[in-house]
C-alpha cells in the first residue's frame, strides 16, 4: 500500500493504530459505506478491534477518512438497494426520529437504534433487508 498524502502530496504521518486500521481497511477491499454489517467488518474489527466496538472502529476509520488518512478504494463491492420514493421517505422518517439530521447517520451505526431501524422499515415497506442493504440504502439517501 502507498503512503496517503496530504493536500500538497507530503506523506500523512501515521501511528501505529492508524496504520493498522488503514491496512485492515485495505486489505477489506471495498469502499467505507459499503463495509459496515459486511464478513469483511467482522474480520477487520477481528484483526484491529483492540478491544473497541464495531461501532468505535467504524468511528476511527470514518476520522481517518474526514482527515484524507484512508485511501480511495474505488466503487462499492454492493450496489444500494433499489426503492420508491415512499420507501425513501420511510427511511428517512425512521432516522430522523432517532437523530436531529441524515447527517448523523454515522452515529446509529452498530446500536440498538440502527437495528430498530432497519426492523421498522423492513415491517413498514414489506421489504427483508439486511443490515447492510439499509445502511447502503442510507448512505445513498444521505449524499
Amino acid at each position: 500500500m502507498s503512503q496517503p498524502t496530504g493536500l500538497f502530496g507530503q506523506p500523512l504521518q501515521l501511528d501505529d493504530d492508524e496504520a493498522a486500521l488503514v491496512a485492515a481497511y485495505v486489505e477489506a477491499g471495498t469502499t467505507l459505506d459499503d463495509l459496515p454489517y459486511t464478513q469483511a467488518f467482522a474480520q477487520l474489527h477481528a484483526k484491529v478491534g483492540l478491544g473497541r466496538s464495531q461501532a468505535e472502529v467504524f468511528r476511527r476509520l470514518h476520522n481517518l477518512r474526514k482527515a484524507s488518512k484512508l485511501p480511495r478504494l474505488g466503487r462499492a463491492a454492493t450496489p444500494a438497494v433499489k426503492v420508491n420514493e415512499e420507501e425513501e421517505a420511510l427511511l428517512q422518517r425512521a432516522v430522523l426520529a432517532r437523530v436531529r439530521s441524515l447527517g448523523e447517520r454515522d452515529s446509529l451505526l452498530f446500536t440498538p437504534e440502527f437495528d430498530a431501524i432497519v426492523e421498522q422499515f423492513c415491517k413498514e415497506s414489506g421489504r427483508a433487508l439486511t443490515a447492510h442493504d439499509v445502511w447502503r440504502l442510507l448512505a445513498k439517501i444521505a449524499k
